[in-house]
């Protein structure tokens, strides 16, 4: 929702910030996620954190990674089609007659036409956030801006807020805390928007 001057609002009028990737004109290129990654000082993902699903190397949302650009492959034609890892690996291979997929056929040479679609994923900062609800310490927050933020020096790392959030984006990053660590997450930018900056 927009207000008067054209600037986001939430339910209660006040002023409100989110993400917004417009899919039709991201290439993939992961500025946003390594930008994120360096403003924040995030740790560098473990090799094993990288996973084989095409050239979507940062896997999920977590600790060490707050925004992800998945790498979505579709069938080509008219109306997108399922995924390969719906369809099966066993379809880009040597076999001739990939397996039955909707409206989708081979094009010329017996190549499958696909396409990619690349989706920017970051926190949502919901304005009832369950896991603001959950937080026993009250280490989760509601900035000004409407955004929720994780506080490290009140977080007990009991991780009610990682089993609450609907979507996965909190995860416990190993420290000093027992039983995994404390809670990390988007911050929007929150150091950011307090000096006026974009996030």
């Amino acid at each position: 929702m927009l207000n008067a001057d054209g600037g986001p609002t939430a339910r209660g009028g006040e002023v409100r910030y989110g993400f917004f990737t417009d899919t039709s004109v991201c290439i993939g290129c992961k500025a946003c996620e390594v930008a994120c990654k360096e403003w924040n000082a995030l740790p560098e993902s473990r090799r094993g954190d990288v996973t084989s699903r095409s050239l979507d190397n940062t896997g999920d949302l977590g600790a060490n990674a707050w925004r992800h650009v998945a790498f979505i492959e579709q069938l080509g034609g008219p109306e997108p089609q399922p995924t390969a890892e719906q369809v099966g690996l066993e379809w880009f291979g040597d076999d001739p007659q990939p397996p039955p997929v909707g409206a989708s056929h081979p094009g010329p040479g017996g190549v499958v036409d696909f396409r990619w679609l690349m989706a920017s994923d970051v926190c949502k900062h919901c304005s009832e956030a369950a896991c603001l609800e959950v937080c026993p310490t009250g280490a989760l927050f509601a900035t000004e801006f409407g955004t929720v933020v994780v506080q490290d020096d009140v977080c007990n790392g009991c991780g009610y807020c990682v089993t609450a959030c609907p979507f996965g984006v909190i995860a416990r990053r190993e420290g000093n805390l027992p039983g995994g660590g404390g809670a990390h997450k988007c911050t929007l930018c929150y150091d950011r928007l307090r000096s006026g900056q974009q996030p």
